[in-house]
């Protein structure tokens, strides 16, 4: 009775498998859709502009704006321009991983270069993992963030608020301990 049960289980398994390899094509190769109050598209150049509660989405990322400017070329595209009180993105890199979130008061998205730049209260979590300043940088493809503070604050007392938090011109990271499963899991390799 269970031998005839092997090629029902084998063939779901199967299914089960193909199913989550195929959970996460590339963003880019999904349909586009973009909602938003106001638009205005030049076809000739490839410039989009989307004003007013604009949301994009393609594949796992989402954007989310006050105004969202769009340069595509040849049907694909290259940059996206968010603004907002905050601008939100968001995309989720690999199957295995969470969403990377992102926020600020602009957010430049290039596609091509597999990059985003937030910019003015700057904050991008991902993992558990917390950035902010004034200008952060995600190289996806590299998987490095570089971040700035911007502007140095003019006297010590602004400098230094002794609590921890984030002053003008300073950056401020918050990295999660590797858990204790990421350490067994590499002791084991060591062996």
């Amino acid at each position: 009775m269970f031998l005839n049960r092997i090629p029902t289980f084998l063939g779901s398994l199967l299914l089960l498998v193909s199913s989550v390899s195929q959970a996460l094509p590339d963003d880019w190769q999904q349909e586009m859709t973009i909602v938003s109050d106001r638009a205005e598209i030049d076809r000739k150049t490839g410039i989009g502009v989307y004003e007013g509660n604009v949301i994009l989405t393609q594949g796992t990322l989402k954007i989310e704006a006050s105004r969202l400017t769009l340069i595509r070329n040849d049907d694909k595209l290259e940059k996206a321009v968010a603004e907002g009180q905050p601008a939100r993105y968001q995309q989720q890199m690999a199957a295995d991983k969470p969403l990377t979130r992102a926020q600020g008061k602009r957010i430049d998205y290039f596609a091509t270069q597999r990059e985003v730049r937030v910019k003015g209260s700057a904050r991008l979590e991902q993992e558990g993992n917390l950035f902010t300043g004034d200008l952060l940088t995600y190289d996806m493809t590299a998987e490095t963030i570089s971040a700035s503070g911007g502007q140095a604050a003019t006297s010590s007392a602004e400098t230094s608020s002794g609590d921890g938090e984030t002053s003008p011109g300073r950056i401020r990271m918050v990295i999660q301990p590797q858990s204790s499963s990421d350490n067994s899991e590499k002791a084991g390799e060591a062996q």
